[in-house]
């Protein structure tokens, strides 16, 4: 026997489907839209490539030295594969062999990003204390707690991109809890490319002269 459903039951079951549809498409336009308008989380695509970097360092820290030591290095960034953040490659023959490596992450649900640091001279199989921050107006500030021999500090990165094949990146520590700042590293960046070139790595295969 074939039952007819009265034409309100259907009408009502009709218009809570369209209602339940509609937010659906609703909310799925909104994640769309909130993952197109997180721009945070493309703040260091510009960095992405090959830069020749002039470094200015200084040769004590947190001492009232004005001594600067001045050397050229080599940075290689990569998006990471998992699309989450990048990858770091800083070289220098200032000290021997010298290899550090950055690790950026970010944090969709605060919008934050995180930066981690380690190399195979001054912190060999560990990674130093992170820093963690944003950018704003075309400037990324990123701090975190850390210590100087014993002395506790924050340490302060600071990011901007002057154009497309310049940048600029300072180190601050502060022993005051941030009343006052030393800057103790700077570093120029010029674009070599806009990939980056693995062959420039220590222990990267090259290949072989025709």
């Amino acid at each position: 026997m074939v039952r007819f459903v009265p034409y309100g039951v259907w009408l009502i079951s009709l218009v809570l489907c369209l209602a339940g549809a509609a937010t659906q498409a609703a909310d799925a336009s909104a994640v769309a839209a909130s993952a197109a308008s997180d721009t945070q989380a493309h703040a260091f695509d510009f960095l992405m490539g090959t830069w020749r970097v002039q470094n200015r360092l200084l040769a004590k820290r947190l001492q009232h030295s004005h001594q600067w030591l001045q050397f050229q290095s080599t940075d290689l960034e990569s998006p990471l594969r998992t699309g989450t953040g990048n990858l770091e490659y800083y070289l220098t023959d200032h000290w021997p062999n010298f290899v550090g490596m950055g690790l950026r992450l970010y944090d969709p649900q605060t919008r934050k990003w995180t930066i981690y640091w380690t190399d195979n001279r001054f912190s060999s199989g560990v990674l130093q204390p992170p820093v963690t921050g944003d950018f704003h107006d075309g400037r990324g500030v990123f701090e975190g707690p850390d210590h100087l021999n014993t002395i506790p500090i924050i340490v302060r990165y600071t990011w901007r991109s002057s154009d497309h094949d310049h940048a600029h990146w300072t180190q601050a520590f502060s022993r005051d809890n941030g009343r006052s700042w030393e800057v103790n590293w700077i570093m120029d960046f010029t674009r070599i490319s806009e990939n980056a070139n693995a062959s420039l790595l220590p222990g990267a295969v090259r290949p072989a002269r025709r």
